[in-house]
């Protein structure tokens, strides 16, 4: 990936769509349903607002770093070292949540329409799509993302609209559901949802300047929660608690129910038309720049011969929960409570000390002037 490459704000908030949203095809409704009851949407507004708090403060910090990446942070503030560290850091987690990822993608597949396959024969075909695809490099993803979200938001859409004569507004009751402690207190490490942001951080040196950096954290943080929003509370509204905990694909779910007639049937066919897009962008992107972060780490020449290995690893890794709920509870009771230390924490730390690292320097200089 070279510096050369730049994008534009629409292309980058098409991927920053597809890393955060994604989940909202596998089991993200029953999630917020599990942690509060009826009142997973007011839970997904909640966080979303202390993302894009968190993020808005982040992007003021990095105003004195225009067109650096986080590990070139990390590099400014404990040199070699300090790249290193991050790069690892960075790179464990993207691994480690793309592999549950693919397993998740797998499981669902094999419920769908591979129920007497084998899971490890459903996850090659996942395996094989991830690497083919990014090897083509990440601004053919950008591109194809840029092309995608249209379709993919229409999909969601239609399954949205359809589902509008099944609602029943006695579902949501009570509208705090679980309780307001749930939602404000214990749900506050749901911000992890927005784990995607990350991205951003690694995309810097190949946005033009800070303001695309900026505009397009707030554009994809607001379009994002407005996405799971919606698709959260339609969910609630179509399925009462807890029927709305029992299902592992819930935007799945209600696409079966929607029929119009005798020529408009199978809409789920259009679920998993979507699914299947979105699946393949998420997971390649994610696998380049796992391999574009360990090149950058370790300042090889190339990352194109990492993407075959950290494929293998990814799959490898993808096998090891013994079944579909304990996918799930990996997912859930770890990745999306604890993935917003690297998404959120890591880059404010960062930034803090290297804001003061600068100002010092900057304090120095004038007073050998």
């Amino acid at each position: 990936m070279e510096s050369k490459i730049v994008f534009g704000k629409r292309e980058t908030i098409s991927l920053l769509l597809i890393f955060v949203c994604n989940q909202l095809f596998l089991s993200f409704p029953r999630n917020m349903a599990e942690s509060v009851g009826n009142a997973g949407w007011i839970l997904t507004i909640y966080v979303s607002i202390l993302s894009l708090i968190l993020f808005l403060i982040i992007s003021r910090l990095y105003k004195n770093f225009e067109g650096k990446d986080i590990l070139d942070i990390g590099e400014f503030l404990g040199g070699e070292i300090g790249r290193i560290i991050v790069g690892i850091i960075i790179v464990i987690d993207y691994v480690f949540i793309v592999s549950v990822v693919l397993r998740e993608y797998g499981e669902d597949l094999k419920i769908i329409s591979l129920i007497q396959s084998p899971i490890s024969f459903v996850l090659v075909f996942f395996a094989l799509g991830m690497v083919i695809g990014a090897y083509f490099g990440l601004e053919p993803l950008v591109r194809l993302g840029a092309i995608s979200v249209p379709v993919i938001f229409l999909g969601f859409l239609i399954v949205m609209v359809g589902s509008i004569e099944f609602f029943n507004s006695s579902n949501i009751m009570p509208v705090l559901g679980t309780g307001p402690s749930d939602i404000f207190i214990g749900g506050t490490s749901r911000i992890s949802i927005f784990s995607g942001i990350s991205l951003l951080f690694l995309i810097t040196p190949f946005l033009r300047n800070h303001e695309n950096f900026k505009k397009s954290g707030i554009v994809g943080i607001i379009l994002s929660a407005l996405i799971l929003t919606v698709g959260t509370l339609v969910y609630s509204l179509v399925l009462p608690y807890p029927t709305t905990t029992s299902n592992f694909l819930p935007i799945y779910q209600l696409s079966r129910l929607i029929s119009y007639g005798r020529f408009f049937q199978r809409i789920e066919s259009i679920f998993v038309l979507v699914w299947s897009m979105t699946a393949l962008i998420y997971l390649s992107s994610v696998l380049f720049f796992s391999a574009y972060i360990f090149k950058k780490t370790f300042k090889l020449e190339y990352h194109t011969p990492l993407i075959l290995p950290f494929g293998i690893l990814i799959f490898t890794l993808s096998l090891l929960p013994q079944s579909l709920m304990e996918t799930i509870f990996i997912d859930d009771l770890i990745i999306r409570k604890y993935a917003w230390t690297v998404t959120f924490g890591l880059p404010l730390i960062l930034l803090i000390l290297a804001s003061i690292k600068k100002r010092m320097k900057e304090g120095k200089l004038k007073n050998e002037k």
